[in-house]
């Protein structure tokens, strides 16, 4: 359900200082700024989900992506962000057949305006050219899936001011996703942890290390699509999700987040009902 935010170059060369204990650090994006309008930035993906169905077998949703993001500006109440996605691969299978997914081809190279809200989450997307109109569904799913980005707040909104070791809470009620890019919506309630591990120099700049663990419970919904037919699961799952986050202090950005969730729940399709293990992973690395 979360929340990223891009920034500069990586830099990999690290000295050995270390940063004052007393000093504090605040995680708020820096994207949307006025002096920020016209740039972008490049960051790659990768996503995948895998479960089990006892009928069926073993599925798996695998796919990759570049993002190039760039800050439009602010109409009304809402801080617009055009999105063009490229390389797009996808690594779907359901009992070792392929599943091929036509819209994500076609999506490739197609730009989309997206609409955050003051509280940095998406509140709607449009496409920019009206011949695209029919891959909207397909941005929806693409954009506001599983660990949805925000755009202001991706560390939350009590990231503010935080010493080396101090950790502070988060939490969301029914915060809506979808599973898959062609799945109805989810939604999902979360209790989040974050820990300040450490702040390093890396060439003259400040990198921090911010661990995040998170309780899940789910309603999930996600559509399959099996011999021509479409079938819909349906159930609720509990369980956790750990990531670590990479962040750039001077530039207020993310260089990196890797997120692991574990699930499990009781759920039916059609007339058979099941428990399975559900199991995403997420990565998520600026390029530029």
């Amino acid at each position: 359900m979360k929340k990223i935010f891009p920034g500069i170059i990586f830099v990999f060369f690290i000295s050995l200082a270390f940063c004052s204990e007393d000093e504090k650090y605040s995680f708020i994006s820096s994207l949307v700024k006025e002096e920020n309008i016209g740039k972008s930035i490049l960051y790659h993906t990768d996503r995948e989900l895998s479960f089990t169905i006892p009928s069926i077998g073993y599925i798996k949703y695998a796919s990759s992506f570049n993002e190039r993001m760039k800050y439009v500006g602010k109409e009304g109440r809402f801080y617009i962000i055009e999105s063009t996605l490229t390389e797009m691969k996808t690594e779907n299978s359901i009992a070792n057949i392929e599943i091929m997914d036509y819209y994500w081809e076609a999506m490739d190279g197609v730009p989309c305006y997206i609409y955050i809200n003051s509280d940095g989450n998406v509140d709607h997307i449009e496409t920019i050219k009206e011949e695209h109109e029919y891959l909207l569904e397909a941005f929806e799913g693409a954009h506001m899936g599983m660990f949805e980005k925000n755009y202001l707040y991706p560390l939350g909104f009590k990231a503010v001011d935080k010493k080396i070791g101090e950790s502070w809470n988060e939490g969301i009620d029914s915060s809506k996703f979808y599973m898959t890019m062609d799945s109805p919506p989810s939604f999902a309630w979360i209790k989040e942890l974050n820990i300040l591990k450490k702040v390093k120099e890396k060439r003259d700049r400040k990198i921090a290390y911010v661990e995040e663990s998170e309780t899940l419970s789910i309603n999930i919904i996600l559509k399959i699509k099996y011999l021509d037919e479409e079938r819909f699961i349906k159930g609720r799952a509990n369980g956790a999700a750990d990531g670590m986050w990479k962040w750039d202090v001077e530039s207020g950005c993310f260089l990196s987040l890797r997120v692991v969730s574990k699930l499990q729940g009781d759920f039916e399709m059609d007339d058979e009902t099941f428990f399975t293990k559900l199991s995403r992973t997420e990565l998520h690395k600026l390029l530029e």
